[in-house]
C-alpha cells in the first residue's frame, strides 16, 4: 500500500499515521476517518493530506484497498509469519542500504575499538551483535548499564566506534551515552526504527527499518527485531571481507 519511497518524505505527524495504520491495519479498515484521526491524534485534514502523499484521491480509495490486502493476506496464512520481514524488504532502497552498510563497515574496520549500547529489548540486540563481532576478531564491548554516570573528565575515543541499538531513537540515557562518545572523538552508527528520532539525527551511519507492529497477548505492541539483526549480521561479514 505504501512504498518505501513515500514513506522516507512524510513528516512526523504523518509517521504516526503510518505506523498507526501499519500496526492495526484490521481496525483502521472498519474506521471512519474521525475514528481514525482521533486514535492517531491528529486532524482528518492531515489523513486526508497523508493519503494524498501516499497516491490515494480519498478515504474510500484507501479502506477499499485496505480491505483487499487484509483479504488477500487472510487467504494466505502461512505468510503472517513472515510479514514483518516481508514489508522490510520490500520497502529496502538497496543501492542506499547496502551503502550504509558499508560505510559503517568501513568504521569499524578502522577502529580499535567497538561498543555496543542498547536498552530495553535492543540490549539483547546489543549483546547478539557484540559475540558476532567477536567473533570475527573485532575488539567489541558492550555497555549493559545505559545509565551509569558519564565520566567528568575528557576521554579520547578517536579509535572508537559506538554501534548505538534504539527502537524508538529517543531512548534519553542511551542517547547520552551517544554524544558523550561523539563529543569525545567516537564515531556513531545508529540502527533505529524511527528516522526522525534524536539517535538518527546526531548519527554518522543511520540504518532505520520500516516493519508493522506485532500485536502482544497482553494486549500491547512491538515491532519485529528481525531488521536489526538483519543490520548487525551485514555488517559483520562486511568486516568479514574486508579482513
Amino acid at each position: 500500500m505504501f512504498s518505501y519511497d513515500q514513506v522516507q518524505q512524510l513528516n512526523r505527524l504523518e509517521i504516526e499515521i503510518y505506523k498507526y495504520i501499519m500496526g492495526h491495519p484490521a481496525e483502521v479498515s472498519t474506521m471512519t476517518i474521525r475514528q481514525l484521526a482521533s486514535q492517531s491524534h491528529v486532524s482528518a485534514t492531515t489523513i486526508l493530506r497523508f493519503l494524498k502523499r501516499m497516491g490515494y484521491d480519498g478515504y474510500a480509495e484507501f479502506k477499499f484497498t485496505l480491505k483487499e490486502q487484509l483479504r488477500k493476506d487472510a487467504a494466505q496464512p502461512v505468510s503472517q509469519t513472515v510479514i514483518p520481514m516481508r514489508t522490510f524488504f520490500d520497502r529496502m532502497d538497496v543501492p542506499t542500504v547496502t551503502a550504509k552498510i558499508s560505510a559503517a563497515t568501513a568504521l569499524i574496520h578502522q577502529a580499535k575499538t567497538v561498543v555496543l549500547i542498547g536498552a530495553g529489548t535492543s540490549k539483547g540486540l546489543a549483546g547478539y551483535g557484540t559475540h558476532l563481532l567477536a567473533n570475527f576478531g573485532v575488539y567489541a564491548l558492550q555497555v549493559t548499564e545505559t545509565a551509569q554516570p558519564l565520566p567528568v573528565t575528557a576521554v579520547d575515543l578517536s579509535d572508537t566506534v559506538l554501534l548505538l541499538l534504539s527502537v524508538s531513537g529517543e531512548s534519553e540515557d542511551v542517547i547520552q551515552q551517544g554524544i558523550f562518545y561523539q563529543q569525545n572523538g567516537a564515531k556513531l552508527v545508529v540502527i533505529t526504527a524511527s528516522s526522525h528520532s534524536t539517535a538518527a539525527g546526531i548519527g554518522d551511519v543511520v540504518l532505520t527499518y520500516d516493519t508493522p507492529e506485532v500485536q502482544a497477548i497482553s494486549g500491547g505492541s512491538t515491532l519485529s527485531q528481525l531488521p536489526v539483526v538483519y543490520f548487525l549480521e551485514q555488517i559483520t561479514m562486511g568486516v568479514q571481507k574486508v579482513d
